[in-house]
């Protein structure tokens, strides 16, 4: 009997400046975590908007992005 390993995939998310997230939130912007653009009109703690750029649901803002540790500052 073969047995079967999955491997948890760690999930690998962008990093960003603290000048970009500090500029994000001013703009009242979300970062996207898949492709780094900027989208309009997200809450500093929005979670999973969808991208108008990718089309992924990895829109955050800049408070989420700061408490998930993405800032490279």
């Amino acid at each position: 009997m073969a047995s079967v390993t999955k491997a948890a995939r760690a999930a690998k998310y962008r990093t960003f400046t603290l000048a970009q997230i500090q500029e994000a939130d001013a703009m009242e912007c979300g970062l996207c975590l898949a492709c780094g653009a900027l989208r309009d009109c997200c809450e500093p703690d929005a979670r999973r908007y969808r991208c108008e750029e990718c089309n992924e649901n990895q829109v955050y803002g800049a408070n989420e992005i700061m408490m998930m540790g993405l800032c490279t500052d």
